[in-house]
């Protein structure tokens, strides 16, 4: 083996491998944007700053911890952690860091991180658009040690006009134009007109979906995100929504106020019976243990009390 491909194999060949990640923050941008537009949708965080935020945390997504880990927002493992983890020097020497198998999943953590956190439970108070708020509220929560966080965060956002993502009709997609209503109603402090005739089951208010609607529209019309309508409703992911479908709008009950016992017919399951009667469907299967275990079964009974 000669001197000079020596030289390729060990020098040139690592430094291309580690070009193939560096991203300009347009090009950062572009590919990850639509990652933070959910996270506004679902969680409610704005998309301009979960964007400065991977734009700073990752450095482009050419980090150590982008690049190995998938990690963009230099999440540390902490206590509660079980997944993947990846070890590099910050505050100290050898620190844990979470690792995920890709951006996407990055992008989801750091959304939960930062609501089932109670530390920052005020920066969810304040309006999608303020996004200097969020970046002072995010410093003073103790997400960054570093004292220039807020004003490195407000200058991506408005270098790089991702404020535009918070709003209406300028590149914020599904989410702006759904944002775009909420925030003029509040501007004129007026209520938001509902579309829906609220009806009671069980003592909870709930509504029928009209066509063409969505988890997104219907939560941005209640004031809530898509977590809590999906959490309400006993259910982990979005779908695309059929006209007539019955979503609840406010928590369901512990049991049925006036059935107690509901016999399986065809073509129900544990989650349409929770749903036809107000119940939790945790407390559903509590009442219920069989239910954890085995599918329903036609004329099975189950305890709604």
């Amino acid at each position: 083996m000669n001197r000079t491909f020596l030289y390729l194999l060990f020098f040139v060949l690592p430094t291309v491998g580690r070009a193939q990640y560096k991203m300009t923050a347009q090009e950062y941008i572009d590919t990850y944007k639509y990652m933070a537009i959910r996270s506004m949708e679902e969680y409610g965080i704005p998309a301009s700053i979960t964007l400065a935020q991977g734009l700073l945390e990752s450095g482009n997504g050419g980090s150590q911890l982008a690049v190995e880990g998938n990690n963009h927002f230099g999440i540390k493992c902490k206590g509660s952690w079980t997944g993947a983890r990846i070890y590099e020097d910050d505050d100290e020497v050898g620190e844990c860091f979470r690792k995920y198998r890709n951006a996407e999943q990055s992008y989801r953590d750091h959304s939960k991180f930062l609501t089932e956190s109670p530390r920052y439970a005020d920066l969810f108070k304040l309006d999608i658009t303020d996004y200097k708020g969020w970046a002072y509220g995010l410093k003073a929560a103790g997400y960054a040690t570093n004292p220039k966080y807020p004003q490195l965060l407000i200058d991506l956002i408005e270098r790089n006009r991702l404020y535009q993502l918070d709003r209406p009709n300028n590149g914020g997609g599904r989410a702006g134009g759904l944002l775009a209503r909420r925030e003029s109603r509040r501007e004129l402090n007026e209520p938001l007109d509902p579309k829906h005739t609220v009806e009671s089951n069980n003592g909870v208010r709930y509504i029928v979906t009209q066509e063409g609607e969505s988890f997104a529209s219907v939560a941005a019309q209640y004031d809530m995100t898509v977590k809590r309508l999906l959490k309400i409703n006993d259910l982990k992911n979005s779908f695309p929504l059929a006209e007539g479908t019955a979503l609840y709008i406010e928590p369901k009950r512990n049991k049925s106020a006036t059935t107690a016992i509901h016999t399986i017919e065809s073509g129900d399951s544990y989650h349409s019976v929770s749903q036809q009667y107000g119940i939790k469907l945790k407390k559903l299967q509590k009442m219920n243990p069989v239910t954890r275990r085995f599918p329903p079964r036609v004329g099975q009974q189950l305890r709604l009390r």
